[in-house]
């Protein structure tokens, strides 16, 4: 056989091969993102592969791992998340950091302008009213699912007493038509797939699921909070400055409550209301909202319901994340965390709650009736052996 054509069929079968083991093969990138200036870790960076679908979330401590197909070597990984400039590298050359990688972000923002706060406060006000005119042209308004992994931990000063991981399913029967509360409670529900738990349940209290908090924390589907158009008027709008994301502009809107309420807050007992939305100029889509809590009381049973009897805790202080993400031309809930700290007895207690979303399914939603508040899933160490955090669809 001719030496040149012999050499020419060596290479197409070393390139088939080499494709082949790009089909079969794994990359796994793991790391942690974190703020130039502070060293503080950066929740929910969106680490994205550029070109398609695949991609992850940090989590509450901007830790990260991120498993894709072999054939995705040669692509960009794209990092970023809103008020940083973006970071790109190549997957390869990211797989080749190790589990130590950490990635620095550089914060970027505009100067804030010295305005007439009056003024001002008009048009915040008018850009919050165009964001909630605009929900149903920016997000899912019809049936869909959502799943993704969800963590609680408890912790009492700083030790962790308990820990629950969960595979949630969220059916939303009309998607984002916002109506009032009842509705919006009617027309969501879930159920828990998966589960696996730091110790066995020994009480009906460790089978409890705690997702309310999550659901009501999703600002743009749930009223009783910044975007309530009936209670504006009740929030102090200030100039947090504008960045810039992705190539757009975004403007960041200060609030707080002068009065705190249960219809301005989505809570009982709360003195004081104060955080942070973002919106993109571009088509007033929400992107983050942060909302600080101080209350007088804490429910174990969620931050939704009133504690009854004689059970009293210190004051409450809370942290609620809530980003979305854009998925072709819609946004979808990205990802939220829940940080809460109070005192009992002379101790300090505080729990994190993080979900992210890891599937959405638009075209052909599984139906999901009632809520699961209590389970009792026996742990299937198989699939968690195997599961990463990972955005699939």
């Amino acid at each position: 056989m001719n030496k040149k054509v012999l050499s020419l069929i060596m290479v197409l079968f070393s390139v088939i091969l080499l494709g082949k083991a790009q089909e079969t093969s794994r990359i796994t990138i793991k790391g942690r993102v974190t703020d130039a200036s502070t060293g503080e870790p950066v929740p929910f960076a969106n680490l994205g592969v550029v070109g398609t679908l695949a991609g992850v979330a940090s989590d509450m401590d901007g830790e990260f791992e991120l498993l894709l197909p072999g054939a995705y070597a040669d692509k960009t990984l794209r990092v970023s998340v809103v008020g940083y400039g973006p970071y790109d590298i190549k997957v390869l050359e990211a797989a080749a950091q190790g589990e130590g990688w950490k990635i620095t972000l550089q914060p970027v923002t505009y100067t804030i302008q010295q305005v007439n706060v009056n003024a001002q406060s008009l048009v915040y006000r008018k850009m919050l009213k165009e964001a909630a005119e605009n929900i149903s042209r920016n997000y899912f308004i019809k049936p869909y699912n959502y799943r993704g992994y969800f963590q609680y931990q408890i912790f009492n000063n700083d030790a962790r007493v308990s820990s629950k991981e969960a595979i949630v399913t969220v059916y939303d029967s009309k998607g984002y038509n916002r109506s009032n509360t009842e509705t919006t409670f009617k027309e969501l529900n879930y159920k828990y797939n998966e589960v696996r738990r730091s110790e066995e349940p020994k009480s009906v209290l460790d089978g409890l699921t705690y997702f309310d908090d999550i659901l009501t924390a999703d600002v743009v589907r749930h009223t009783r909070n910044i975007l309530d158009a009936n209670n504006i008027r009740d929030y102090k709008l200030s100039n947090k400055g504008r960045l810039l994301f992705e190539g757009d502009s975004v403007q960041v809107i200060g609030y707080e409550v002068n009065k705190p309420s249960l219809s301005t807050t989505g809570s009982a007992g709360v003195s004081k209301c104060s955080g942070e939305i973002y919106i993109n100029l571009k088509d007033y889509a929400v992107l983050k909202n942060t909302m600080h809590l101080t209350a007088s009381d804490y429910s174990r049973l969620g931050r939704n319901l009133i504690p009854a009897g004689d059970y009293k805790t210190g004051t409450v202080d809370m942290t609620v994340t809530t980003n979305y993400k854009k998925l072709e031309t819609r946004y979808f809930l990205s990802g939220i965390t829940i940080a809460y700290t109070y005192g009992e007895g002379g101790d300090k207690t505080s729990g994190k709650m993080q979900y992210v979303t890891t599937q959405v399914n638009a075209s052909d939603p599984e139906a999901v009736t009632g809520r699961m508040y209590y389970e009792d899933i026996r742990t299937n160490p198989k699939f968690w052996d195997n599961y990463t955090v990972y955005f699939e669809n």
